[in-house]
């Protein structure tokens, strides 16, 4: 009787997904299953409104809690490596991380964090009961309310970099008066803005922070940069090789190119194989080429030269590793855009190149700071001039570039950027 039953519910069940199945093909059914999520969107967001005020105002500050939160919700950049160096010192914070629900948390943290979903009572709990608030980029003005007593301290994600900024407050602007509210409370409610460097702080008082005092104190992610321990690299080397099935004799290179509007396959249009071919004859040693897309593009299509057998292939997309700094660290050649990341890898003093087939295009959209041409690294609009920029690389003027480039910038990124800021969080928020 129980077998009979077992195969009645699985038929039962098998027919009832055919038929939903069915009838979200249905233009009916999918104007009203699109219906009834924007209702729930809108009742959710009125119900996390309408409790945030009374934990806000109930909630009481406790002095020794940091609340963390990233741009993309996952366990990276300064946040990371500043709490990093919290658990060094053994220093008694709560600390808590601030996470999308939708975002999978993953197995890339440790095990010693506690992360809570913001849109929560219990992460609204969370935040307005923190005495710090600590993220890397537009995360607590887009959710939270800073009252009295709180102290927020923005990090940003971007080091030195050339694309505008001005753009992300139009962004916001364009959004109505929800956006116009981010960007009063980013604008008001940051206390302390951290910067590695000169320019930092002179792009930054152009955008948000236009009266927000700045604490030029280094990123702490670049700190990883200045690792000479053979072991750590070779540690996330592995880890790094087996995790995407990467044959452990190849040199890396990073090709990690950015998001903007309009960007194509075309405009990716690099020959792996002939690329990795240059590198070699270069710098010697065969070539792989780790491919990092950005989240609002990863979708693009990266080519045919992800599939093939294993021994050809030369292309492996890491799109889903969460610490880039991780990625330039066991990198051998950086390549992007504009994506600011290079601003870091510039650091390492290893070889970085510019691929931008719509230069024209995006100085127009986007515009820059400073021109491209004040870089230490070669502009390539082509893949033919990628190829040739590779083989006439010259290693002694593009470190004299380097060093120059950081002089003029400012830069005080060396290595202990973390201790700096821990020294001085310890200042704001002192524990026992």
């Amino acid at each position: 009787m129980k077998k009979k039953w077992k195969s009645l519910k699985k038929k039962i069940k098998k027919s009832w997904k055919s038929f939903r199945k069915a009838a979200r093909r249905t233009a009916v059914c999918r104007t009203i299953i699109r219906s009834f999520r924007i209702m729930r969107k809108k009742a959710r967001k009125g119900y996390l409104g309408f409790i945030s005020k009374r934990i806000r105002k109930k909630a009481e500050i406790e002095p020794n809690k940091i609340a963390i939160a990233t741009n993309t919700f996952t366990y990276t950049c300064n946040p990371k490596y500043i709490y990093e160096e919290i658990i060094r010192r053994r220093l008694n914070y709560k600390v808590v991380w601030l996470v999308n629900k939708k975002n999978s948390w993953g197995s890339d943290c440790p095990d010693n964090i506690r992360a809570i979903p913001l849109n929560t009572a219990k992460g609204l709990h969370e935040a307005y009961s923190a005495k710090i608030w600590l993220d890397n980029g537009i995360v607590f003005s887009e959710h939270f309310d800073k009252k009295e007593g709180q102290i927020h301290l923005q990090t940003m994600h971007g080091s030195l970099g050339i694309k505008r900024l001005d753009n992300a407050v139009l962004g916001r602007n364009a959004r109505g008066k929800s956006g116009q509210k981010v960007v009063w409370r980013e604008s008001n409610e940051t206390d302390y803005v951290i910067t590695n460097s000169k320019f930092e702080e002179d792009a930054f008082r152009t955008v948000f922070w236009k009266h927000t005092d700045m604490v030029r104190l280094g990123h702490a992610r670049t700190d990883v940069l200045f690792d000479t321990s053979q072991d750590r690299i070779a540690e996330i080397r592995q880890q790094l090789l087996g995790r995407f099935g990467i044959p452990v004799e190849k040199n890396l290179a990073l090709y990690a190119p950015t998001h903007r509007a309009g960007l194509t396959a075309a405009d990716l249009s690099i020959d792996y194989q002939d690329m990795c071919k240059a590198l070699q004859e270069k710098f010697g040693g065969e070539y792989v080429v780790m491919i990092r897309m950005h989240k609002k593009t990863k979708n693009i299509a990266l080519g045919k030269e992800l599939g093939g057998k294993p021994e050809g292939k030369v292309l492996y997309d890491v799109t889903d590793y969460p610490d880039i700094q991780e990625l330039m660290l066991v990198a051998a050649i950086g390549i992007t855009d504009y994506s600011s990341w290079i601003y870091d890898y510039v650091l390492t003093r290893k070889p970085g190149f510019i691929f931008a087939t719509d230069l024209e295009r995006y100085n127009t959209n986007t515009g820059f700071y400073y021109p491209l041409e004040e870089t230490p690294f070669p502009i390539c609009q082509s893949h033919g001039q990628l190829v040739e920029e590779i083989r006439r690389f010259d290693n002694g003027k593009y470190l004299q570039r380097v060093e120059g480039f950081l002089a003029e910038k400012q830069s005080v990124d060396d290595g202990a950027s973390a201790k700096r800021i821990v020294d001085w969080i310890q200042g704001l928020a002192p524990v026992k």
